[in-house]
């Protein structure tokens, strides 16, 4: 018989759907799936050995989410459109600065690590052919700074914007110049963290903002091969 500690384990795990839906939503805040991308419950459901049941489950509230549509009965990648993420950088301006100055007031020694290690896991990704690890760790670094603020429902909604932002990954942190300046926004915003100053947080984080929109349109243009245009620099204003 196995011991209740071992029983008690089993019992605190998450439910399988939840295990997937985690899964699939880490893939798609990175950029894994192709724009438009149909998902196949049957298929997802073989690779993972499981029933169609709980990868349903997960899809409905992927859809809930805005990551994924339905489309002819079935669910695909959303595709936002140049109308949506306008909307989506500027509510990023409005959250995001005010939330980093927040942050900054609140960080302590563990979120201090979690960033760190966000930001070793971007310096060691950041040159690399496959743009989905630096993706993961720019994600991790956010995820780990937004945890420090006070309000739960400023923290899901940024998330939730965050996780919308990263179905145009795909067009964006695949330019090495954007993953370049990526980096380098990181930097600063782990110096500002480190010293607790408000307002070069606050300040990192609307050129964060600034940075992913403009790269967002050079990608609707076309304009891969571009270089760096967000470099630190403390007092550059927002064109």
């Amino acid at each position: 018989m196995k011991p209740v500690t071992d029983l008690a384990e089993v019992r605190r795990a998450p439910p399988l759907a939840e295990q997937i839906y985690l899964q699939l939503k880490q893939l798609l805040r990175t950029g894994a799936f192709e724009p438009a991308q149909r998902l196949v419950d049957a298929t997802i459901a073989q690779q993972l050995n499981v029933s169609r049941t709980p990868v349903r489950e997960a899809f409905s509230r992927l859809t809930a989410d805005g990551l994924l549509e339905t489309k002819a009965g079935g669910f695909q990648v959303v595709t936002p459109t140049a109308e949506d993420m306008t909307e989506i950088f500027e509510l990023r301006r409005l959250l995001e600065p005010p939330a980093a100055r927040q942050a900054a007031r609140r960080i302590d020694a563990t979120t201090r690590a979690a960033l760190r290690d966000g930001l070793a896991q971007g310096r060691a990704s950041v040159a690399g052919e496959d743009f989905t690890p630096f993706a993961a760790a720019n994600h991790a670094f956010r995820t780990a700074w937004v945890s420090a603020v006070p309000s739960r429902r400023l923290r899901e909604t940024i998330l939730r914007f965050e996780d919308q932002a990263g179905l145009v990954r795909r067009r964006t942190l695949v330019m090495p110049a954007a993953r370049a300046d990526a980096l380098a926004l990181l930097e600063e915003m782990m110096t500002a963290f480190a010293a607790r100053d408000e307002t070069a947080a606050a300040r990192v984080a609307t050129r964060f903002v600034d940075a992913a929109e403009q790269y967002f349109r050079l990608a609707l243009d076309g304009a891969a091969d571009h270089q760096p245009i967000a470099p630190p620099e403390p007092n550059r204003k927002r064109r």
